[in-house]
């Protein structure tokens, strides 16, 4: 151990003596690792930070709409009362059902001022869905149940209607209905903010009185998460089989759907890094050039080395220590540099889909072990080819 610890000065010294082509070297290891970081990190942020906003809602359940494919689609127009009869005809797979109106632009007027807006109908809001409350409240299970004529506004709408106050208790036209505003929200930021815009959300149940026509789906949910997906789907297309014999509908789990996008994120990320690994080793192999070049340099050295009694596995090892400290000076650096990108872009993460944890210790641990893998692995066959220079030949270098 004390002569492996002697090694290390001298691997110091003999790469400060060659300090500009050690630091050449060491760049193509600064960018490989810099690189692996940025991408690593970062593609995990987001990873992280879509996730959670995906999961922010709880459960999404199930959603059946019309099949587009049938040769009538028209005969699948489903309406409100249908997921009423839905649930009843399905009750021992479904717990609920709620029919759903999805983006409708109508023309919303508010002191003589009107512009259409998009409507969305709404079951119960709540912060893990996404809203965030600027004034008010969300709706409830009283206003879903009483049909209340209440209106949740976006910030964007609020402050195109009420530009010099707060749009809470005031009264707004949705089509032919009268909507009290009890709450002005903002989005979560998520990958989707950028389409909400101005946008009003009404209970269902009062949705139905402004668009008294077809509903565009139906959202339901499994009584259990327990239950075999399959026979859920089954029991809704036989319930909705009953409602409208002649129709086809298409049943997607969301939660699954959810799950199929997370896997996506992964293996992009896990690409992303695989291509940031192949600057890594380009860097390996101009560690490797290196030490081939410092071999030849100091083949005299190696001579004198072994005709005082130093062995092939001395001589190889000191090589690889100098190999592995010219990787790990470079990776450190790199890594300093990738954290900083890291850090510079997380607030443009951040705002594109919410709150992005980076994973630092395996980041961290990954730069490390490449770093300490490329040293080793690039550095074993320079330091094998010092180890077994013959002596005699080597002082006649």
């Amino acid at each position: 151990m004390s002569r492996f610890l002697a090694y290390i000065p001298e691997a110091f010294e003999s790469i400060w003596r060659h300090r500009s082509r050690s630091a050449l070297s060491a760049l193509g290891m600064i960018i490989g690792i810099a690189s692996v970081i940025a991408v690593l990190g970062l593609s995990q942020a987001a990873s992280n930070g879509m996730k959670q906003a995906i999961a922010s809602g709880g459960d999404p359940g199930f959603i059946i709409v019309p099949d587009q494919s049938q040769n009538n689609p028209a005969a699948a127009t489903m309406y409100y009362r249908d997921a009423a009869l839905m649930q009843s005809y399905a009750s021992g797979s479904v717990s609920r059902a709620i029919p759903i109106y999805q983006q409708r632009d109508y023309r919303v007027t508010v002191s003589g001022k009107s512009e259409f807006i998009s409507v969305t109908s709404s079951r119960e809001l709540t912060q893990e869905t996404g809203f965030v409350v600027d004034s008010g409240r969300l709706t409830d299970s009283s206003d879903i149940a009483g049909g209340t004529n209440v209106a949740i506004l976006s910030r964007d709408a609020a402050q195109a209607f009420f530009p010099n106050g707060d749009a809470v208790d005031h009264t707004i036209n949705v089509g032919t209905q009268r909507l009290t505003v009890i709450g002005v929200v903002s989005i979560k930021a998520n990958l989707f903010r950028s389409l909400v815009g101005e946008a009003i959300w009404v209970p269902y149940t009062t949705m139905h009185r402004i668009a008294p026509g077809p509903i565009d789906y139906i959202e339901f949910w499994p009584l259990s998460r327990e239950q075999n997906p399959v026979q859920v789907i089954l029991d809704l297309k036989a319930a909705m089989a009953r409602i409208h014999p002649h129709a086809e509908y298409t049943v997607q789990d969301q939660l699954a759907f959810n799950g199929i996008f997370e896997n996506i994120l992964n293996f992009i990320g896990v690409g992303l890094t695989f291509i940031g690994g192949v600057a890594l080793f380009v860097a390996g192999v101009g560690i490797m050039n290196i030490m081939l070049v410092s071999v030849s340099e100091r083949t005299r050295e190696i001579g004198v080395r072994k005709s005082i009694g130093a062995n092939a596995r001395e001589i190889s090892l000191q090589f690889l220590i100098e190999a592995t400290l010219l990787s790990l000076g470079g990776g450190l650096i790199g890594t300093i540099i990738g954290v900083l990108l890291v850090l510079l872009m997380l607030p443009a993460i951040a705002h594109s889909v919410g709150a992005a944890p980076v994973p630092w210790a395996l980041v961290i641990g990954i730069a490390a072990g490449f770093s300490l893998a490329v040293g080793i692995g690039f550095g074993s066959y320079p330091a094998a080819r010092a180890g077994r220079l013959d002596p005699v030949e080597a002082l006649r270098g």
